[in-house]
């Protein structure tokens, strides 16, 4: 969904980041995997100021369940993760929903791509829904969104330092 954030959104968002409690982003199934993932992460606050931030992905993935994936959807049972990847950064190949009573509910994932992808190289984020990986577009404000059991990664950044915005939408287990 290209321009689901302006750019003024995206800066306003990763000005913010900068001022989070930040931490190493390599959590993976409860624990610190560095081989998999190496990353900044921090957590978006849950106040006023930022619900708009919540309504917006709330409305891209009612819509977009709505018109592509028809699953059963009951909440967003987790707060938005910001991350930066910096040089060498990268998460490889994994799948959102695991276990666990949230993450085993989790059936859409949102990615936002935050920054211009004019001030870094690499760090694609691919997507491989059929045994063919396919790079998704990099555009400032574009939201990705995509079925948590999709295979997917962030390509190892190169330069520079890419900001993204991340949310599941959770629901019953599939029948």
């Amino acid at each position: 969904m290209a321009d689901a954030f302006s750019k003024a959104e995206c800066v306003q968002l990763t000005e913010l980041f900068k001022h989070l409690n930040a931490a190493d982003g390599g959590l993976v199934a409860g624990q610190f995997d560095q081989k998999i993932r190496q990353s900044t992460t921090a957590w978006l606050p849950e106040s006023d100021e930022f619900s708009w931030v919540e309504k917006r992905i709330m409305r891209l993935a009612t819509d977009a369940n709505r018109q592509l994936f028809g699953y059963n959807l009951d909440e967003f049972g987790e707060q938005l993760q910001m991350a930066a990847y910096g040089p060498g950064h990268y998460y490889d190949w994994h799948i959102d929903r695991g276990q666990g009573n949230i993450a085993g509910r989790r059936k859409l994932t949102l990615a936002v791509q935050l920054t211009n992808p004019d001030v870094y190289v690499g760090g694609a984020l691919e997507i491989n829904a059929d045994g063919h990986p396919y790079q998704t577009p990099r555009d400032q404000g574009t939201a990705v969104i995509f079925a948590a059991t999709t295979l997917h990664r962030v390509e190892p950044v190169v330069s520079g330092l890419r900001h993204s915005l991340v949310a599941w939408a959770h629901g019953p287990a599939f029948v």
